[in-house]
């Protein structure tokens, strides 16, 4: 009977594949394997806090300023608000009312200008936040790769897997390891070696 292609093409990779998970299998007896948790290593690591409390500080900073413009912004609106109503007096005269709807055009532009100049505030404050804190934490990633790449040559690992990382399908990267050892606690006491005398 004739093989399809695919048929063709799994009899000649298959039994390649188990020779090939075979000689890992022995291979593997040879090497040391530890696993790390990067996403402890990242929260618990002493800069990571200090920067998220330097942007709880900042977007504090953002908040107050935002807030003086609010207070300008609503100060404007109760003015429209008095003028309008006092523009709508029957008692006034042409010339008053005339004079209150200039004051009012003016205070209208004045009023747009402020809320234009809030709104590229926020987005300029926010996006140099954002634009500091992705540069911090890309700092810091690579101040932990490189605690973990030289806390696992002191234990001389062969290879080391972050248990932490998940699949596009959201499972586990690393499912399991025999003999494996965890070397998360070991990297994160260097990492925070001399953490409160940085800090002082």
């Amino acid at each position: 009977m004739k093989k399809s292609p695919s048929q063709r093409i799994t009899s000649t990779i298959l039994p390649a594949l188990l020779s090939l998970g075979m000689a890992l299998s022995a291979t593997a007896e040879q090497f040391k394997v530890a696993t790390v948790n990067m996403t402890t290593l990242l929260n618990e690591y002493h800069k990571t806090k200090a920067a998220e409390q330097e942007e709880k500080v900042e977007m504090e900073n953002i908040r107050k300023l935002d807030t003086e413009r609010v207070s300008s912004i609503q100060a404007l609106v109760e003015e429209l608000r008095k003028l309008q109503k006092e523009y709508t007096d029957p008692s006034l005269s042409a010339e008053k009312k005339k004079s209150i709807a200039k004051v009012a055009n003016d205070r209208q532009s004045t009023l747009a200008a402020l809320q234009e100049e809030r709104k590229e505030f926020l987005a300029r404050s926010r996006r140099a936040l954002n634009q500091k804190m992705v540069g911090l934490m890309d700092e810091i990633r690579v101040q932990v790769i490189e605690s973990v790449n030289a806390y696992a040559a002191t234990q001389d690992a062969d290879f080391v897997f972050d248990e932490s990382g998940l699949t596009t399908n959201q499972v586990p990267f690393l499912v399991y390891v025999r003999n494996k050892q965890d070397i998360t606690a070991g990297v994160l006491a260097k990492l925070n070696q001399g953490a409160s005398d940085s800090a002082e």
